[in-house]
């Protein structure tokens, strides 16, 4: 599905959006591996979109935090990963601390 997934996000990003790609969990099975986030995000790159490769799910985060302003929406999602709503709690948990 990386064409379909380049495809929407080319489609549906708009100019000031920021995709942030960290690699994918994988729990085995018969998924295939041959294209990553990292070729994902080059091809939504090269459409003309702005989008980040940062392999490690803990340092996207820290990315997000970064660049996060008041009124940015934040969208987490993935399949087959049940720990993405702790991921996304713990942004939301980070986000609402005092400056």
């Amino acid at each position: 599905m990386g064409r379909e997934l380049v495809d929407t996000f080319a489609a549906k990003l708009r100019p000031d959006d920021i995709l942030i790609m960290p690699d994918p969990v994988y729990h085995g099975g018969t998924t295939d591996r041959s294209v990553g986030s990292d070729r994902i995000v080059e091809q939504v790159k090269e459409r003309g979109h702005h989008a980040e490769h940062i392999a490690v799910r803990a340092a996207a985060g820290d990315r997000l935090i970064e660049l996060a302003r008041p009124g940015d929406r934040i969208i987490v999602m993935g399949a087959r990963d049940d720990t993405l709503s702790l991921f996304a709690q713990e942004l939301v948990d980070r986000l609402s601390e005092p400056a």
